[in-house]
Order: C-alpha cells, then structure tokens, then sequence
C-alpha cells in the first residue's frame, strides 16, 4: 500500500514537473521605441496559417488593474493568430508582480472558443502583434506593408 502511494506521488509529480512552460524568449524592439518578448519555441512547431505564441510584456511604471491586487509588472499572454484573415484573440493572460511572482491569471480557453470567435480581433498598424508579425514574416530591414 505505502509503495502504491509513494508511486503514484512520483507520477503526479513527474507529470506536473513536465507541465511547466518552457519559453525561449526573444526580443522584439518595435518601430514605435516599444520592446517586447515572444516565445521562439512556438514558431518552430507552426505549420498552416494559425498559430499559438506568448507575448511577454513589461511595465514601467507599473500598472494597475481593476480586480487585481498590487501592481503589474510584467504580463505574459497567450494570443490565437490567423494569418488568412489577419485576426487574433486572447486563450490565456498571466500578470507578475515586481517579484515575478504570478499575481493574477485568467485562462479563457475553458473551454475552447468555436472557431467562428476564436480570432475575434483584427491585428491593426502598429499594434504589438503588427509588430510581431512583421518581425517573424517581414523583409529584414525593410518596410512591410500597411495591413489594412
């Protein structure tokens, strides 16, 4: 009995040691001065025109936000991108405080969005995914196209 409950403790744990996102992050400075972070290790595995990718964001100063205690400093978000039709939406949202400690989470992705509202959102200019985009898929060095 004591070692069928040592066993299954060690599965937990080796499985939810596994679970732990791994993220290799690259910076992205953006034509407007701004700077921002994406996962590199999720555009290695995109295949088709729709992809999953976390954006990590820095606050300074930090910011407040209504129903969150404490200040954000950093934000980490999981975006749902559509290349065909140019649209996004938001699965996940993570906010850290000075510490780096996770302060706030909201997964909207339980469950699953249909994909008629999966990608409510267009990528407009200039924004931080019009960015992201132009840095994966835009000539280096040279301007890209206006979206819209």
């Amino acid at each position: 009995m004591l070692k069928t409950i040592l066993f299954l403790i060690m599965c937990y744990v080796s499985i939810n040691a596994q679970l732990e996102e791994q993220h290799v992050w690259k910076v992205v400075n953006a034509d407007d001065g701004s700077k921002f972070w994406y996962d590199a290790s999720s555009i290695d595995t995109t295949k088709g025109d729709r992809f999953n990718i976390w954006i990590l964001e820095t606050n300074q100063p930090p910011k407040k936000y209504e129903g969150i205690e404490g200040d954000v400093f950093r934000s980490k978000t999981l975006y749902a991108i559509n290349l065909t039709t140019v649209k996004y939406g938001i699965l996940k949202i993570r906010y850290y405080n000075l510490s780096n400690q996770e302060i706030f989470s909201f997964d909207y992705d339980k469950p699953m969005p249909p994909e008629s509202i999966k990608y409510a959102y267009p990528i407009t200019d200039n924004s931080l995914l019009f960015f992201l985009l132009k840095e994966l898929y835009g000539p280096k060095g040279e301007q890209i196209q206006k979206m819209n």
